[in-house]
């Protein structure tokens, strides 16, 4: 735990300096006259976009739901609803060290709230973020791919080792499809190689793991045409991503190509491996780096505000609908513990 806080503290640190340092670098005249050439209704031509987008996240983890609660009819969740479950989700992973994963618990906890049994809401989170980390790892993969057949875009250490974490990650991605498809069970068989089923607290889950693998297994198995729209909607929310860059840069007056949009939407997203909430000083440094390389005249340290001010006002929705929720909870707490009293 000490080990951890350490850790943490000392990325967090790095962030913090790297933040503060591009900041006088870039000079707070020259931010001041980059944001003045982004307009209010540039941003919310951008925010607009970016809920649309967000959308196609909901609506990928509202199919995944829909096929368990098929059976069920009593549990139904209104899409609003699961949009903002899903914003409180967000919020969490935001302003905690794990950026992309850090608040999959809180969506867990929103659909054992809704009626969903604790292992179908885990079955449904660890599916839909799958799905996402394979579209992402495969546009990353592409951007590397891309960066090196156009002419060393990186140094050659830096390829390798992007390449090498690349590999491992879709090694990762390609042993759970497989063998989740082929009924090995993905994280049983981790366990089995790394001999973690020893462990007594890991035998005791032994039971809920290979339940939750069977239901996988049925997921991906039974209805390949759901699969195809769910990876293709998987794709498209990579593709608004790009999109969103294009826009940005475009709002502050510089044209990206295609390939520039890409690769400043796809390879700086690695940052987030580090656990620094935000990634924050790692986001604007991996975008200056990028653009610096592609040739791009363009203020980084501004790009990448409006897109942490577009990522505030989804904190801010996530926090109002969580904080809503966390009432409800205490009011209906209060309630039933005010029926106990007069019954007694």
């Amino acid at each position: 735990m000490v080990r951890r806080t350490f850790l943490f503290l000392l990325f967090l640190g790095i962030g913090i300096a790297l933040f503060v340092s591009l900041i006088f670098q870039t000079g707070f005249d020259a931010i001041a006259e980059s944001l003045s050439k982004f307009s209010l209704v540039s941003f919310l031509i951008l925010l607009v976009l970016s809920l649309m987008n967000f959308a196609l996240f909901t609506l990928r983890w509202d199919i995944i739901i829909r096929h368990y609660n098929k059976d069920n009819k009593e549990i139904h969740i209104p899409f609003y609803r699961l949009f903002l479950h899903r914003m409180s989700a967000f919020t969490v992973s935001y302003l905690t060290p794990s950026a992309t994963s850090g608040g999959e618990p809180v969506r867990i906890f929103f659909l054992s709230e809704e009626g969903m049994s604790g292992k179908d809401a885990v079955s449904t989170v660890v599916i839909d973020k799958v799905f996402e980390y394979t579209a992402l790892i495969l546009f990353i993969f592409s951007g590397v791919v891309i960066s090196m057949v156009n002419g060393a875009l990186f140094p050659g250490s830096m390829e390798a080792i992007l390449a090498i974490t690349l590999i491992i990650c879709g090694g990762i991605i390609f042993w759970f499809y497989y063998s989740t498809m082929r009924r090995i069970g993905f994280f049983s068989s981790i366990f089995k190689f790394t001999r973690l089923d020893k462990i007594k607290k890991i035998k005791n889950w032994e039971k809920s793991i290979i339940h939750l693998e069977e239901k996988m297994t049925h997921f991906y198995t039974q209805n390949m045409k759901r699969f195809s729209i769910l990876m293709i909607i998987s794709i498209a929310t990579v593709l608004f991503m790009v999109f969103e860059h294009f826009l940005v840069a475009k709002f502050m007056g510089v044209n990206l190509t295609f390939l520039q949009s890409f690769l400043s939407a796809t390879i700086p997203g690695i940052s987030y491996i580090l656990p620094v909430p935000g990634a924050i000083g790692a986001l604007e440094g991996s975008h200056s780096v990028i653009f610096t390389l592609l040739g791009v005249s363009i203020n980084a340290f501004v790009f990448v505000f409006i897109l942490r001010l577009r990522d505030l006002v989804f904190v801010i929705i996530g926090l109002i609908h969580a904080s809503k929720h966390g009432m409800q909870m205490i009011y209906k707490t209060l309630r039933n513990s005010s029926k106990k009293t007069k019954r007694t």
